[in-house]
């Protein structure tokens, strides 16, 4: 399954429908406060709601606060905001979004409505108060394969879109007409349509990441968006699981040389149990040092590279063509040296050809495009699954820009205002006057 596109509508500082082209390797540029991390907040938040999770805008590394924190500012009166994804699974497109409201006696965003549209047909289920279990096809044009059914809110909002459609109430033409239509996408997609995103996974990183320590005590593994579980799954593997522990290993050693951050790393245990303290220690020129005594960029990039080269997700991509991982990364160049920073692209570049790993990157650093532009040059990657996203502020609101790369990496649709400010201080530079 893929994610080719994802909206926003009424989101904060996005107006009307904004569509963002997603690819396998996605970056998001763009000024401070025109809304990158909102709009990876949102997928976050739209990810995990169609794989199954309850609805939560405030799930760390994002807070994004109440409804009226994200909905637009504007002169609606009923205000609601969209989000949405454009998919293909077993050649057929759909189109799945998600219309949300405030709560009633409440102040978070609750979903009001969920609509497919299918490549022959289109789907929409909407929140009613108090109907229990029950479901109600309110519509339906049995010959354009139209149907409006309603769900009750909390079941909606509980579940997401994984109920059991029938049988209804009543066994009307209609229901009868639908459950027909549904039992033929069924068989077309080998699942329920709303069940393509249940192999769906979303991590986000955080932009900053935990710090390094000297020591550190076994702890309770969770995911973390700041990394501070990354030093005990370490641990664990290289003293329970060597051949996951080597070949992670290898490709970590791979990118510290390719980098220049590190030749070597390993884990030194202060005990004989998987209990006892330990440390993690790291060559960089000289003998090997604590992780503490060594440059900051190392402490900070190695979360993400566990995360995105972790062996057991890339075995994983290439067995099921229903599984995506998609890693939404926050500035992960914080702390690294341009020469890093370009790796780091091109490593990207490699994972995001090797299986069902895509990401998307948030990021300040001209060092990270310029080096996928390079990979695209020489063949590493298509121009096609390379995405580049300009956030434009325009006085109150901001405007989404896809920008796509030909053969040579030269921008196609890219608007004239793009790197306005650099082309300046390039001529200034040069002494030109502006």
């Amino acid at each position: 399954m893929n994610i080719t596109q994802f909206t926003m509508e009424e989101v904060r500082c996005f107006s009307e429908r904004q569509t963002l082209e997603i690819r396998p390797l996605t970056f998001l540029v763009g000024e401070n406060s025109t809304g990158k991390t909102t709009a990876l907040a949102c997928f976050h938040v739209l990810a995990g709601y169609l794989r199954g999770d309850r609805v939560d805008f405030n799930s760390y590394p994002y807070s994004m606060g109440t409804f009226r924190d994200i909905v637009r500012n504007s002169k609606e009166k009923e205000k609601k905001f969209k989000l949405g994804f454009a998919s293909k699974y077993n050649n057929e497109d759909t189109e799945t979004t998600i219309e949300f409201v405030e709560k009633k006696a409440g102040i978070e965003p609750v979903v009001s409505s969920i609509t497919m549209k299918l490549i022959d047909g289109e789907i929409i289920v909407r929140s009613e108060d108090a109907m229990g279990r029950e479901l109600r096809l309110d519509s339906f044009n049995e010959e354009q394969n139209r149907y409006r059914i309603a769900c009750d809110t909390d079941r909606l909002n509980e579940y997401a879109v994984y109920f059991f459609f029938g049988p209804f109430t009543r066994e009307s033409n209609g229901e009868i007409a639908f459950s027909e239509y549904f039992k033929k996408k069924v068989k077309e997609f080998e699942c329920s349509p709303w069940d393509i995103f249940r192999e769906m996974s979303v991590f986000s990183t955080s932009p900053v990441r935990s710090r390094p320590k000297r020591t550190y005590d076994p702890t309770r593994e969770f995911d973390d968006p700041e990394g501070s579980d990354v030093p005990m799954y370490l641990m664990r593997i290289e003293a329970t699981e060597k051949k996951n522990w080597e070949a992670l290993k290898t490709q970590l050693v791979e990118f510290g040389r390719n980098s220049g951050l590190f030749e070597n790393i390993d884990v030194k245990n202060l005990g004989r149990s998987l209990g006892a303290p330990f440390q993690l220690q790291v060559k960089v020129r000289g003998p090997k040092a604590n992780i503490n005594d060594v440059g900051y960029g190392v402490s900070q990039i190695l979360p993400i590279l566990v995360q995105i080269l972790n062996p057991s997700i890339s075995k994983n991509a290439q067995r099921d063509p229903m599984q995506a991982f998609f890693s939404l990364l926050q500035q992960p160049e914080i702390h690294l040296h341009p020469k890093a920073q370009a790796e780091l692209s091109s490593l990207l570049v490699k994972l995001a050809n090797s299986g069902n790993q895509s990401f998307i990157v948030e990021t300040h650093s001209d060092y990270m495009i310029d080096r996928a532009r390079v990979d695209i040059m020489r063949g590493n990657i298509r121009p096609e699954d390379v995405s580049l996203i300009y956030f434009e502020p325009k006085e109150r609101v901001v405007k989404v820009h896809n920008i796509g790369f030909d053969k040579m990496a030269n921008l196609i649709g890219a608007p004239t205002n793009y790197r306005e400010f650099f082309l300046k201080e390039s001529k200034r530079l040069m002494g030109f006057k502006d």
